[in-house]
């Protein structure tokens, strides 16, 4: 099951974020609660001093969030929308960026709790991402809006 869930999950991420396939995002495992993710080195998310550019991994992380968060939740009457991100990078990546993402189950109820009594929330998400020698690349504290669709 935790292949066919990833494969469908990255078809779905694809056909709504036609960058994150241009990025070379790739959903290596997925299941409720969990996404693991990379994304290889690939001229477009190169820079000029020949390592990942910060935007690229800006873009991977929040991906990773949004997956695990997608792999999770009901999003089905709902828009989850990232309102506010802050990176703080550590080590170059030049092969592959890395990140593993949970989401408890408790997470996932208190969540769909507020949205179905409030019709909305706002939940920070942290994402870390490993470079080609599994040392930390960077750290990512996102601010995730979620609300009930209209009607």
């Amino acid at each position: 099951m935790s292949q066919d869930f990833a494969e469908q999950l990255e078809t779905t991420l694809y056909e709504l974020l036609p960058l994150v396939k241009a990025l070379n995002f790739h959903v290596e495992e997925g299941r409720p609660g969990y996404v693991k993710a990379s994304m290889s080195q690939s001229p477009i998310v190169i820079n000029h001093f020949g390592v990942f550019h910060a935007g690229a991994l800006y873009t991977f992380a929040e991906t990773v969030g949004g997956a695990v968060i997608k792999a999770s939740l009901d999003l089905t009457n709902a828009t989850l929308i990232n309102k506010r991100g802050e990176i703080k990078y550590r080590k170059v990546v030049t092969e592959k960026a890395v990140s593993e993402a949970y989401f408890s189950r408790e997470d996932v109820e208190r969540i769909e709790a507020e949205v179905e009594e409030k019709g909305k929330t706002e939940f920070p998400y942290s994402v870390i991402v490993m470079n080609q020698d599994d040392e930390v690349a960077c750290e990512v504290v996102f601010d995730f809006y979620m609300r009930k669709n209209p009607g």
